[in-house]
């Protein structure tokens, strides 16, 4: 009883989530590669402060200017006066993005996006357009505020909100993405699709996407019907009661069931609208599809010129693919990889550009290394896949968002965030030069060659109102233009439309085909310049993202429900859909060349009133006076400083394995970019004799990190006979090259002392060894956190060390490896799997301690009468530090066995309770981190021959010696491994991570009485 409430006190005592540094529990490092050198700038203003590198000032004006802009309207919903500004930190593009180290010493992406929620921090790379990068910008702050509100105010309140309050996804991202998208057409296609369907699930239940989806439908609905004003309301009601349903219910005073029901129907019922106003396509055939939910997308896809191949790029999480399909038989192939999967980084970024050329050349452009490469394909003829790789070609500083090829394959038309901004340009590929066709702040939406590659039509927010001049991009008019190769600076207008188009494809000579997004989704529209005239299609094509046209069919990528997919229509079925006329949503239509817009028929049926017009003019005047630079309000550039910050300080309690139970604390200090990064810390035991301190400094601003550490351990010992310090001090230099973001190769360089002094008799001369050694380690790691103690993926350890005595002739070589396997066999069932193994040789060769678990609270040492680094009498031996650990094996004492060499097995199957209950079952951090365990583990340590040899370290025991006149060498033929077996149970409680295992040892085949485990830290 006494031992049960000592360890209570000693848990409640500092509930703070540390873990431990022990072999099993081996934290893996991460690394990101820095391919340039970047330095920083920031814009300071009253609510943000926005960061940015290189030739990107444009693009954080922007970005200050989009968000002060919104600011109100963000807090107005939310019902929120933030205290702190949030600091942004822009990158043009995912490539760079991906090179940046913060929540680097994190140990997963849910603990970055924590601590950069606390730290008021964002980072966010360019989207395809501005109008993309506007909503992602508005979410992601969003997501700060709203963490803010629900758990965010003193300490106390957040550490106590941390551990009691737990909301859905679908709460917190839903609010999220309303707040960004508003009434978004992809968001309504999706709940048309899954009412009609029936496929609706509970929104606690729902994940990824289609938890975002459900809550952004759940929280437009709400606003739709009862106003803004619930919207604060409930999220501050959510942090007092800890309910989402129950604050809801509160506000709007009905019951969370039926509101649910309300929403139901009202989606049903638009979704009935939908299919009354639109004709369903026949002879829809998928080509390929993609699971949303598990972060895969389809990006860009091409056709090509004979309308016989489909280029495609296939994502997830960072990494790319190009495959090739004959439209004929359907059959693909990859041609091309790109990219590495990265959990913490995952980005809309659509991947490698396509395009085709004449005679059926492919282009593909992509990012690699922090550089653009364009890569072409030989000419594809008949129906085999005959490409070969014809030239390749670096692209200097150009952040390429599209482009298309000409026919003469010699230059390029490309749409690229270029010092700061999107522009048109062309790209000569013969003199390596790029000339822009637009130079202005405006956003260019797509670019398409025009007239056999002379000219260039284009979409753009561009748009000059003639009764006053000033453009009125913010308030979503898009607008399409002609530019002219023999009149460049005169662009002429085609139409404006208040309201997002694109995809503009010239179908045939006389007709271009451009999708057009509303409430309900899009719209596929023709612009016939016979008789200049517009008209839709009565497709039902509110799921279509883009489009492309073939000679007999269209080539569609839409979304059903959670799946993505590319698929095909007979035009024939296009046609049969019917069509009837459409108007631009903008009453003033320029003139234009090759034939004008502004016909009787478009200036009789005005679609905005003359209030309309005379209010919008307002508000567009108020909206760019409010986003002139304001030297007031606005300050900067100023130059970034290296200025360093406390970002964890953390203690908890660990135990070990030489030294028993003791107190750890830690401190991590860094700048923002985490370039630097300076940790220390301290472990003493309870009778402060014992005691730990050691301090790292890393930087890792270069593709090279470099870190220097200093360790220093003391262990102070008795017996009734002797008493007996050892110090250990330690210094290193380490350098980590990194291969990808999944593997690194580390090389380094130390210096180590052990000091045992005899502290009964201070005239016995100190025993001393002194160590120069090197080290060479690889480290290979692709695994993705799934949860608590689950993880998916492989990751290995490899390492070799050298150390040469200086104050004795005493040298070692050592050898270890770790290497790890975790699969998800079902939704319920995980197997974790490990294998460690080391051999040391030398006259100073170290030995490795096998038994036991990491961190067990009430350890027990195996006593042993042969020679081992944890002594024979109680008294450790001098190079005791320099020994290994082998955990876990259960069933067995630590130290049950040692020796030169040891080998290891650990199998475990993991079964969270949540996964057998349903993810719904309980908002309690300790319940949904419940996990049940069956676990085996095998392993044998020795000196000398192997194990299975007539005579080695491990058979052969010497009795008595010494004072004992008896002395006698036995040899006996045991079974060299022990085996450890049993059930077990983790949660997280009281700010540990909690492990109770059950063990039945077997030794030389006789199973011994079972022994009890309470210990702490995630498992290996």
């Amino acid at each position: 009883m006494k031992r049960f409430l000592l360890l209570f006190l000693l848990l409640f005592s500092f509930m703070l989530s540390g873990q431990d540094f022990y072999p099993s529990q081996k934290k893996f490092d991460k690394t990101r590669i820095q391919y340039q050198k970047f330095v920083w700038k920031f814009f300071t203003s009253q609510n943000f402060e926005v960061y940015y590198f290189g030739k990107n000032e444009a693009l954080a004006r922007n970005t200050i200017q989009i968000l002060e802009s919104e600011f109100p309207r963000i807090t107005d919903i939310l019902g929120y006066s933030p205290f702190n500004k949030i600091k942004l930190f822009v990158y043009p593009s995912h490539q760079d993005w991906i090179q940046s180290n913060t929540g680097i010493s994190l140990d997963n992406a849910e603990e970055a996006k924590a601590e950069n929620y606390a730290k008021f921090k964002v980072e966010i790379a360019f989207q395809n357009n501005t109008s993309e990068y506007k909503k992602e910008l508005i979410r992601e702050v969003t997501k700060v505020y709203v963490n803010d509100m629900l758990f965010g105010g003193s300490i106390k309140d957040a550490l106590q909100n941390s551990l009691l309050l737990s909301v859905p996804e679908w709460f917190s991202e839903g609010i999220a993405a309303y707040v960004a998208e508003g009434d978004s057409p992809e968001m309504n296609q999706f709940m048309y699709q899954v009412v009609v369907n029936n496929r609706v699930r509970k929104p606690n239940l729902a994940q990824g996407k289609e938890s975002i989806w459900l809550g952004h439908s759940i929280w437009a609905y709400l606003v739709k019907t009862y106003g803004k004003q619930p919207v604060s309301n409930i999220l501050n009601l959510t942090r007092i009661i800890r309910n989402e349903q129950s604050s809801i219910s509160s506000t709007i005073k009905k019951p969370f069931s039926k509101f649910l029901r309300e929403w139901f129907e009202y989606y049903m019922n638009q979704s009935k609208q939908e299919e009354v106003n639109t004709v369903a396509l026949n002879g829809l055939k998928n080509l390929t599809s993609v699971d949303m939910l598990n972060d895969q997308l389809l990006g860009d896809f091409k056709v090509s010129t004979d309308g016989k191949w489909l280029a495609y790029v296939l994502g997830e999480s960072g990494k790319f693919q190009v495959n090739l399909m004959n439209l004929g038989n359907q059959k693909s192939q990859s041609i091309f990889q790109t990219g590495l999967k990265d959990s913490e980084r995952i980005s809309s970024n659509r991947g490698p550009l396509l395009s085709w050329g004449k005679s059926n050349v492919l282009s593909i452009l992509y990012s690699a290394e922090g550089n653009s490469y364009l890569q072409t394909y030989s000419a594809l003829n008949a129906n085999k896949f005959n490409l070969r790789v014809e030239s390749k070609k670096k692209l200097v500083d150009l952040n390429c968002l599209d482009f298309e090829m000409a026919s003469n394959g010699q230059r390029m038309l490309v749409r690229a965030l270029k010092n700061g901004q999107v522009d048109v340009g062309i790209y000569d590929l013969r003199r390596n030069r790029y000339t822009a066709v637009t130079q202005d702040a405006h956003d260019e939406i797509e670019a398409h060659w025009w007239n056999n590659g002379n000219d260039v039509a284009y979409i753009t927010e561009k748009y000059v109102d003639s009764t006053w001049k000033a453009n009125v991009s913010k308030d979503g008019i898009y607008s399409m233009y002609h530019w002219k190769a023999d009149d460049p600076s005169n662009p002429n207008r085609i139409f404006a439309h208040r309201g997002y188009i694109h995809n503009i494809r010239q179908v045939s000579d006389s007709v271009w085909n451009f999708l057009s997004e509303e409430t309900s989704g899009t719209n596929l529209i023709s612009l016939r310049w016979s008789d200049t005239t517009f008209y839709q299609n009565g497709a039902r094509s509110g799921p279509w993202r883009s489009a492309e046209w073939t000679k007999d069919q269209l080539v569609v990528r839409q979304n059903e429900m959670l799946t993505q997919m590319i698929s095909t229509y007979p035009l024939s079925s296009l046609a049969s859909a019917g069509q009837s006329r459409w108007y631009p949503q903008v009453n003033e239509i320029s003139s234009v060349d090759p034939a004008t817009l502004a016909t009787k028929d478009s200036l009789e049926k005005p679609l905005l009133r003359r209030a309309d017009q005379r209010r919008a003019r307002i508000e567009l005047r108020q909206q760019s006076q409010r986003l002139r630079k304001d030297p007031g309000k606005l300050m900067g550039p100023v130059d970034y400083q290296n200025s360093f910050v406390v970002n964890k300080s953390e203690g908890n309690f660990m135990v070990d394995p030489i030294r028993g139970l003791g107190y750890s604390f830690e401190v991590k200090m860094n700048d923002l970019l985490e370039n630097h990064l300076v940790r220390t810390g301290i472990f003493v035991t309870s009778n402060l004799r014992n005691a730990d301190l050691w301090a790292e400094y890393g930087y890792l601003a270069n593709k090279v990190d470099w870190f220097v550490r200093f360790d220093r351990k003391v262990l102070d010992q008795e017996n009734e006979n002797f008493s007996q310090k050892v110090r250990y001090n330690r210094i290193e230099v380490k350098g980590v090259y990194p291969f990808n973001l999944l593997s690194k190769l580390s090389f380094s360089g130390s210096f180590s002392s052990n000091r045992a002094i005899d502290q009964y008799n201070l005239a016995t001369p100190e025993n001393l060894a002194t160590y120069a050694g090197a080290k060479l380690e690889y480290t290979f790691d692709n695994t993705v956190h799934l949860g608590e103690n689950q993880r998916t993926g492989f990751r290995m350890n490899l390492s070799a060390e050298y150390q040469t005595g200086l104050a004795l002739a005493q040298n070692f070589s050592r050898i270890r490896l770790d290497m790890r396997r975790y699969l998800k066999l079902s939704n319920s069932f995980l197997l974790a799997a490990r294998l460690s193994a080391s051999n040391a040789l030398g006259s100073a060769a170290p030995q490795t301690m096998l038994g036991g678990v990491d961190n067990w609270l009430f350890i027990q040492r195996e006593a042993r009468n042969k020679e081992n680094p944890m002594g024979t009498g109680g008294i450790a031996q001098r190079d005791v530090f320099m020994s290994d650990v082998a955990s876990p094996l259960r069933g067995f004492n630590v130290n049950k066995l040692s020796g030169q060499s040891h080998i290891l097995l650990n199998l475990e199957l993991r079964v969270p309770l949540k996964s057998l209950m349903g993810p719904d079952f309980s908002k309690s951090r300790f319940m949904n981190s419940f996990q049940f365990a069956g676990f085996t583990d095998i392993g044998s340590a020795w000196t000398g021959s192997n194990p299975f040899a007539r005579t080695n370290g491990f058979n052969t025991n010497t009795y008595g010696g010494n004072t004992n006149p008896f002395l006698a060498t036995v040899t006996d033929f045991r079974n060299p491994f022990l085996v450890g077996y049993g059930l077990g149970a983790r949660a997280y409680l009281l700010g540990y991570f909690i492990k109770l295992d059950y063990a039945f040892g077997m030794d030389n085949k006789e199973i011994k009485a079972p022994v009890t485990y309470l210990s702490f830290g995630y498992d290996f």
